[in-house]
């Protein structure tokens, strides 16, 4: 089906698809909408998806023309801001904005803590189900820690490790 889908150039027309139904090798334009059961995936424009051998989505983000016709990738073209640095972004000297630090920190906990409760929702065991026995973070491309949910936090002293030391067992070929 398509609906309409509001986007930071506007409102689009976008179509909607089951992730079911995507087979290895589909190629979808952005925007799209990919539906499953229990989440849903955003193609933006400027986005395509690709359904790998696996079956993973592999989404190709194509940088955006500014006003001007220049290329901008990462933060800013996410954003829609020109290539200068945002108001209350951090300085050269690598001072942070505080409030910046503050939203980032919430957002990434939102997001451990949102795993935690989709495991917990789609769990078939006890341990994790009714004792909350297991713990959900987020880390860097470093491999250490940002983020952490509150579930048992005994694991967390040993997961920043175990996740470096995957790293380097599989040197890189981690996706």
């Amino acid at each position: 089906s398509v609906g309409r889908t509001y986007f930071e150039s506007g409102w689009e027309e976008t179509p909607s698809y089951s992730l079911q139904s995507l087979a290895p090798g589909n190629v979808l334009e952005g925007p799209a909408l990919l539906l499953d059961d229990i989440s849903t995936v955003v193609v933006e424009p400027n986005c395509t998806a690709t359904v790998t051998a696996t079956g993973h989505l592999e989404i190709l983000v194509r940088p955006r023309k500014g006003a001007r016709g220049e290329t901008r990738t990462g933060p800013e073209a996410q954003r829609g801001a020109e290539a200068a640095p945002a108001e209350g972004a951090p300085s050269p000297s690598g001072d942070a904005d505080p409030v910046q630090l503050s939203l980032y920190s919430h957002r990434f906990m939102g997001i451990a803590e949102q795993m935690g409760r989709t495991l917990q929702r789609t769990s078939v065991s006890t341990n994790i189900k009714e004792r909350l026995d297991f713990s959900c973070a987020l880390f860097d491309a470093s491999g250490g820690l940002v983020a952490n949910a509150p579930h048992i936090p005994v694991h967390l002293g040993a997961m920043q490790d175990a996740v470096q030391l995957q790293q380097r067992r599989w040197e890189g070929d981690i996706h």
